[in-house]
């Protein structure tokens, strides 16, 4: 029988960072959405001269995914991880995760600042971005309308669902993400669009056919501001 996922997390932390300040048990495992291969993601907080690092070992019988900061650490890579992909997993852990470890009020706080974080959201579009991202799908729907190779069509259709579920969250100003977690988002936010995507580009993959999920892809786009490209000129860096 396996041990229980948050007594095992506890004992990941008691056993391998003692002197642990915070420790937050975040992502599937915590959140409902754990599958029979899920790690466990961990974040551990140390004092200022703890060290920094990223370590995925086995405790048990569960991979541990350990993320380990300082304070400073651990706010610098949340801003930078928000200032370059407008997406921070770590914050999220950390405002949505179980709090494991609080030796002296920091983690209570710590979870306090982030889910304030969390419901202010990521910043917005610049009608810059906001032009170049509605150019760069436009352009791979009109890859996908002329696509004939099937297996074009797999790799063309899922870039233009993830650049759409990207768009239609950060336009709202939604907090975007990667992998399962960008389908968990969109679904939350807009389960409308998300249901037509994905059936849109699961019908054509299975008959190979650009046809449905072109059609899907173009709707979105358009309730997003629409095509992007005749007059486009984008903001070129000096």
């Amino acid at each position: 029988m396996r041990i229980p996922v948050a007594r095992c997390a506890s004992d990941f932390v008691a056993a391998s960072f003692p002197a642990a300040r915070a420790a937050f048990l975040g992502g599937s495992a915590e959140t409902g959405y754990a599958s029979a291969t899920s790690d466990l993601d961990i974040v551990i907080v140390n004092g200022p001269d703890g060290p920094v690092l990223r370590r995925t070992v086995r405790h048990g019988d569960r991979l541990v995914e350990a993320f380990v900061h300082t304070v400073a650490s651990l706010e610098e890579f949340v801003e930078r991880e928000i200032a370059t992909r407008r997406r921070s997993s770590l914050l999220h852990m950390c405002a949505e995760g179980r709090l494991l470890v609080d030796t002296d009020g920091l983690g209570a706080a710590l979870q306090l600042r982030c889910r304030r974080r969390v419901v202010a959201g990521p910043p917005p579009l610049s009608a810059a971005e906001d032009e170049d991202r509605r150019y760069a799908i436009t352009d791979l729907l009109d890859d996908l309308a002329g696509c004939t190779d099937p297996a074009e069509l797999v790799f063309v259709g899922g870039a233009a669902l993830q650049a759409l579920a990207e768009l239609i969250l950060l336009r709202d100003r939604q907090w975007t993400s990667s992998g399962k977690w960008l389908l968990r988002r969109v679904r939350g936010w807009a389960p409308e669009l998300a249901d037509l995507l994905v059936d849109g580009y699961r019908r054509s993959v299975a008959d190979a056919d650009p046809g449905p999920f072109y059609a899907a892809a173009a709707d979105v786009l358009e309730r997003c501001g629409g095509r992007g490209q005749e007059g486009y000129e984008p903001v070129v860096s000096r």
